[in-house]
């Protein structure tokens, strides 16, 4: 018998408890035959929802070029003078998908400047905007069920010297990423190497000495790629190579909370049988 096996009760990753339904429906099964054995369908339908079909595809660039066109409108030049707290562009951003024909957030918005911008899924948006500051903005459009998923990082004024080096970083990194990402690669050799990558720029920018695991992570704490899809975080299998039609982010950061600076740049890239395509190759990446 095939079925979706359940969840332990509780996750100690996410600090929450799971809905007990599926434990209550396997252990009722049991008890009516002990011996059967049963078919986890998890993996196999996460398997299916890796590929997308062009169907799937058009509505992510929809929710893409949404964002994308939001994003555009509440950061122009002329716009960021005139906000004083993170939540105006978060409203701005908000309006912009809703105007556009978005469901709304695919996910909780992150419009974090500062030293905020170094805690990582920061979606209070509450700060007072300083011209000091960098501002990173991770945001994505839902449409038609399907997500975006973005990030930039803007200076409100002419950046510091270091704020660049850090910026410019950052985005050395994700051009590295990119250039691995084709069909036949494995996630998890693929992260290895990106930290790798990394840790030689952590080194340049002094940040670190020995170019290891723990040292890296201290400052780049986080994955650098994750699939897309029905969920802005969705389903997949990171043990089985990259195939034509999967839809992953590739979302490089460092965050140096001694030197207030947190920097996130994040595309949306689909798996073609040549390599890849960007789906968000319009949005600019440069800091001011």
């Amino acid at each position: 018998m095939a079925t979706l096996a359940p969840l332990p009760g509780y996750l100690h990753d996410y600090g929450m408890y799971t809905n007990p339904a599926r434990a209550a429906l396997v252990a009722h099964i049991k008890e009516c035959k002990d011996d059967i054995e049963l078919l986890d369908l998890g993996m196999h339908l996460s398997r299916l929802r890796m590929i997308k079909q062009p169907a799937e595809i058009a509505l992510i660039q929809k929710a893409i070029d949404i964002s994308i066109a939001s994003i555009k409108n509440a950061l122009s030049a002329a716009k960021l003078k005139r906000y004083a707290y993170e939540y105006e562009i978060e409203a701005e951003i908000t309006k912009g998908f809703r105007k556009r024909g978005a469901e709304g957030h695919a996910f909780e918005p992150i419009v974090a400047s500062g030293a905020r911008a170094v805690v990582l899924h920061n979606i209070a948006n509450n700060g007072q905007l300083s011209s000091d500051d960098l501002l990173v903005v991770d945001v994505g459009a839902q449409y038609g069920h399907y997500a975006a998923d973005i990030t930039r990082t803007v200076s409100l004024k002419q950046p510091s010297r270091r704020q660049q080096a850090v910026y410019d970083a950052v985005l050395e990194v994700q051009r590295f990423a990119l250039a691995q990402l084709r069909p036949g690669v494995l996630l998890k050799d693929y992260e290895q190497d990106v930290e790798k990558f990394m840790g030689e720029k952590l080194r340049e920018l002094g940040l670190i000495k020995t170019i290891d695991h723990e040292s890296v992570r201290a400052f780049f704490p986080h994955a650098t790629s994750h699939y897309l899809g029905l969920n802005v975080h969705d389903v997949g299998d990171y043990n089985r190579p990259l195939e034509p039609g999967v839809v992953i982010t590739v979302e490089p950061g460092i965050y140096i909370p001694a030197e207030g600076i947190g920097i996130r740049i994040e595309d949306d890239i689909l798996i073609t049988a040549n390599g890849h395509k960007i789906l968000t190759n319009k949005l600019p990446r440069e800091l001011a």
